[in-house]
């Protein structure tokens, strides 16, 4: 098994700088297309209104907040998850999966 604590990461300011003097930079490589911005998903939707309890929402908005994303961006995840999951095409059904791994006792 191989040591977590040894990563190949610079232990000192000259590792650190001999990493940096043997980067190579290319500036003829394409420059990678940037993720879409929140405005650019969010076009194209349609508006549904959904109920929830007060104590829900605010869960909602906090693990979005965590997540960096809007709640409606987390709410549609999980849905979008949570039909996956029903997919009966699936070899094995995501909600089995989940269902088991949750019933695992938590390690330390």
């Amino acid at each position: 098994m191989s040591d977590p604590t040894n990563q190949g990461y610079p232990r000192n300011d000259e590792d650190a700088a001999a990493f940096l003097n043997g980067l190579t930079f290319d500036d003829t490589a394409p420059v990678p297309e940037l993720p879409p911005t929140a405005d650019e998903i969010e076009t194209g939707m349609v508006t549904t209104s959904v109920k929830l309890p007060a104590e829900l929402r605010q869960r909602v908005k906090a693990t979005a907040a965590e997540h960096c994303i809007t709640a409606s961006m987390l709410i549609r995840q999980y849905i979008e998850m949570g039909l996956a999951a029903e997919d009966p095409n699936r070899m094995i059904r995501f909600a089995d999966v989940v269902r088991v791994l949750s019933s695992l006792p938590e390690t330390a």
